[in-house]
């Protein structure tokens, strides 16, 4: 009996694969009428839902204007951050952590004149790990840039460190992240 169902079954299978085989020849790939039929279906549901979607859209958009901030006002201090933020990672940064297309000579200037008085000569008079190995303003703008760079930006109350946002221009505080790095 084992042997006519196993027959049986060959048969049946090689029916099937030779008109499988037969009809293949005579039409275009399975996957391309899918694929074909799939995106018609999808582009006649889109051109239903499309009216709805703007909707929404335009209801999200609406929302978040009424809920953003003021530019410059004090709700808007996280946008201004985070944009200063991704500026420094994806713009400023190299693969390496170093500062691209900084201006050291200008940099060394602008550290001399306002990062000097605090971190004194070459950036070691104040160390940011006490209770470790030393680490001086060198070590961290070449092993932690986003928080030297925050921390420059924005000044940290904790250290008694000035927010230096308003007064230092974008390319300056690059030029004086950039030489930072070559301090010991």
């Amino acid at each position: 009996m084992q042997m006519r169902t196993t027959t049986l079954a060959i048969a049946i299978a090689g029916a099937l694969y030779g008109a499988a085989i037969g009809i293949a020849a005579d039409s275009p790939p399975a996957g391309k009428v899918a694929n074909t039929q799939v995106k018609e279906t999808l582009s006649k549901d889109a051109a239903k839902d499309a009216p709805a979607k703007d909707a929404v859209k335009e209801t999200a958009k609406d929302a978040q204007a009424k809920e953003a901030p003021e530019p410059g006002s004090p709700g808007d201090t996280l946008t201004r951050e985070d944009a200063r933020m991704a500026y420094l990672v994806y713009k400023l940064l190299d693969k390496k952590g170093k500062i691209k297309g900084a201006n050291l000579k200008r940099g060394a200037k602008l550290f001399y004149q306002n990062c000097r008085p605090c971190h004194g000569e070459d950036g070691h008079r104040i160390n940011f790990n006490p209770m470790g190995d030393p680490a001086f303003i060198g070590q961290r703008a070449r092993d932690d840039m986003p928080t030297f760079w925050y921390q420059m930006n924005f000044g940290d109350e904790d250290r008694r460190m000035e927010s230096y946002y308003d007064e230092i221009s974008l390319d300056e505080m690059k030029d004086i992240a950039g030489y930072a790095q070559t301090l010991p």
